[in-house]
């Protein structure tokens, strides 16, 4: 393990990153990623989740939490990135566009970094957590040896977050590398989902988290976490 390597392992666990990685992202338009080379990735693990029934309000606060505490961590470590002498950048200042986009997506960082692929619900499918994750990263030019991407879906002939959606916003369609956002999910028709659901607590931005809840890797670690808090033994679930 190099020095950098071992800091950025130092640092990320130090504030109980579930999962992190590192990204090659020298293909994509240099105003993209900042003209920097390499983006850190990390993610959090729900330990509080959705369902299909009434909206949780439980859920969104830790969807919101998780957010907030991801942004600090991400602005902590550009910070300390920078006390070394290199750039770095926090996708945390990216905003947003009308039509919900950001220049560099925190899930595209995450497919390069090699934490998962993209669901057939538009989500980061992770083999650990399912899409039971929040996402954050950094770019820097800090000498890293990135990850191995991954380039498609391990969903298979799985359609269980386009068949539950309630906004029927998914396609079923899979993700490969190169798939545009819009192939996969219809985003104002989620929004409007996110809405309707949310609406006696407010709600209006984020995910309904029926798709996240329904996913077969979701579903395993909601599992294997319940049987661990309760002193019992991981099961093995079929997934796609």
């Amino acid at each position: 393990m190099d020095a950098y390597h071992a800091f950025l392992s130092d640092f990320l666990s130090g504030h109980q990153i579930s999962l992190w990685g590192v990204a090659d992202l020298q293909e994509l338009d240099p105003m993209q990623r900042q003209g920097l080379p390499y983006g850190i990735c990390f993610a959090i693990a729900l330990a509080v989740f959705p369902n299909t029934g009434n909206a949780s309000e439980a859920y969104y606060r830790e969807y919101r939490a998780l957010n907030q505490r991801l942004k600090e961590i991400g602005y902590a470590l550009e910070e300390a990135i920078l006390a070394k002498g290199f750039r770095a950048y926090s996708l945390a200042r990216n905003r947003q566009s009308d039509d919900y986009r950001t220049p560099l997506p925190f899930k595209t960082l995450a497919t390069r970094a090699g934490l998962g692929w993209i669901g057939k619900s538009s989500l980061l499918v992770t083999r650990e957590y399912g899409s039971a994750v929040r996402l954050h990263g950094v770019l820097t030019d800090l000498p890293l040896i990135p990850n191995e991407p991954i380039a498609h879906s391990l969903c298979g002939n799985c359609r269980a977050c386009a068949d539950a959606c309630p906004g029927r916003a998914i396609s079923g369609r899979d993700w490969h590398i190169g798939t545009d956002r819009d192939e996969l999910i219809d985003p104002y028709a989620c929004k409007q989902t996110v809405i309707e659901r949310g609406k006696e607590m407010g709600v209006t931005v984020g995910s309904c988290g029926i798709c996240v809840a329904v996913c077969p890797w979701t579903k395993r670690y909601i599992k294997q976490k319940t049987a661990e808090n309760l002193g019992g033994c991981k099961e093995k679930d079929e997934l796609p």
